[in-house]
């Protein structure tokens, strides 16, 4: 094993509903699962379609996402988070 690994989990979570999440993780993967577009910051994700934002080793991100559906039927955003134990 290696002594110098860092340990970490993922963590999922999906939203369906106009909203914001707060990272606290080292990478952070959004994934546009619904039928309709989702804009994270002013990012625009079309279905099917995904964002990464990843850090170096032992970098945290804090930043807090904010997301808006285009319409709440067919919306779904599938959030994947990195952290650190």
């Amino acid at each position: 094993m290696c002594q110098d690994c860092r340990k970490y989990i993922t963590e999922t979570k999906i939203y369906f509903t106009n909203g914001s999440s707060e990272s606290n993780c080292n990478s952070i993967l959004f994934v546009n699962t619904g039928t309709v577009n989702v804009t994270i910051d002013g990012l625009l994700l079309v279905p099917n379609q995904s964002w990464e934002v990843t850090g170096n080793r032992d970098e945290i991100n804090v930043k807090t996402y904010y997301f808006t559906f285009a319409s709440l039927t067919g919306s779904a955003l599938t959030i994947i988070y990195k952290r650190y134990l």
